[in-house]
């Protein structure tokens, strides 16, 4: 029964060891991979941002491009209507 219980425990001992090894050299093989990861994940955050303020940018500038629009409408109707009158 002795030699049994100490059969279960260096196993249970190489299992534990092996795991702890596996998950360490596992973890440091993964180091640089998970540092690009994070400073991929930072960067796009910094375009979504980016692109963000772009699109605002774009829409304020689309408004600006609607107005002047409408006020060169109103000018070419002022226009004809002064050309028209003196064509009479």
């Amino acid at each position: 029964m002795a030699v049994i219980s100490v059969l279960f425990s260096s196993v249970y001992w190489l299992i534990n060891h092996g795991s702890k090894a596996f998950n360490k050299n596992i973890n440091s093989a993964l180091k640089p991979f998970s540092e690009q990861l994070r400073t991929l994940n930072a960067n796009i955050q910094k375009l979504n941002a980016s692109f963000d303020k772009q699109q605002a940018n774009f829409e304020r500038l689309e408004k600006r491009v609607d107005e002047h629009d409408r006020r060169l409408d109103r000018h070419h109707e002022k226009i004809n209507a002064l050309f028209g009158k003196r064509g009479r």
